[in-house]
């Protein structure tokens, strides 16, 4: 009977001992944390020089012409943020078509981005090779929103066009090409520093970029008189040079967490 008794009291105390230690076990497992994401908003600010820009309003470019603005149209590709550990998130299927004669088209709405804090932003004017030979697609991608060379097989980076005094035809400058040394795609990195990105579940940051649109006609690449190159309409130096011109026209102006 003691023997019973003995054996009861121990195989309760082996019990009790296994339940605490199953339950330190469970209370020392790393905790996984489940992944939070939050949005932004890319705002392309457009100017000229000083002046706010409007579609249809005359301003005076580098060469005394002139210019009076009916299409911009451009595309923003390949969005990327760094985060202050250094890794790089990449919004996947990132294409976006800012057309002035949309409305909003110049906001760029970047979602499903991971919480937490980023230094800076990169991203493409134009379309990536890939996308290029890949024939016409859809979204800001579809030949329906007039940004696709049917003969060159590839699609059409930037549209400028409008009026002048320097040439009775106006300007027409449509910008293409991703091979070579005349490819007019262009590629920047933007450092939020000294501030950074702050992308939260709860609030959604809008990161300022201004453009400004009379360095089209005189940025980095030299100076552009419409009274000696009103038309561009296939990849080439000019075509590059041009592009160039706009990129150079690009900057961060500030962020709004």
């Amino acid at each position: 009977m003691k023997k019973n008794i003995l054996f009861v009291g121990v195989t309760l105390a082996m019990l009790i001992l296994a339940g605490c230690k199953k339950d330190e076990e469970e209370t020392t497992d790393p905790i996984v944390e489940t992944p939070t994401y939050g949005e932004m908003e890319l705002e392309m600010e457009h100017v000229f020089n000083d002046a706010s820009f409007a579609l249809g309003t005359s301003y005076t470019n580098s060469s005394g012409e002139s210019v009076t603005f009916n299409t911009v149209k451009y595309y923003v590709s390949n969005v990327k943020l760094t985060k202050t550990d250094g890794t790089v998130w990449s919004q996947p299927e990132s294409y976006y078509l800012v057309d002035l004669s949309a409305s909003g088209s110049n906001m760029l709405h970047i979602h499903d981005i991971p919480t937490g804090d980023y230094t800076s932003v990169t991203f493409t004017l134009g379309v990536d090779s890939t996308r290029n030979v890949s024939g016409a697609q859809t979204g800001a991608l579809s030949i329906s929103n007039g940004m696709f060379w049917s003969w060159n097989s590839g699609y059409i980076f930037a549209k400028f066009e409008g009026d002048s005094d320097a040439n009775v035809n106006g300007f027409v400058y449509h910008l293409g090409g991703f091979t070579g040394a005349n490819a007019a795609i262009n590629t920047a990195t933007y450092s939020f520093a000294p501030a950074l990105l702050n992308v939260r579940q709860d609030a959604t940051p809008v990161v300022h970029m201004g453009v400004n649109l009379a360095n089209i006609f005189n940025g980095t690449a030299g100076p552009i008189s419409v009274a000696t190159n009103a038309d561009v309409h296939m990849p080439g130096a000019m075509a590059n040079m041009i592009a160039d011109n706009f990129h150079s026209g690009v900057e961060l102006e500030h962020i709004h967490n």
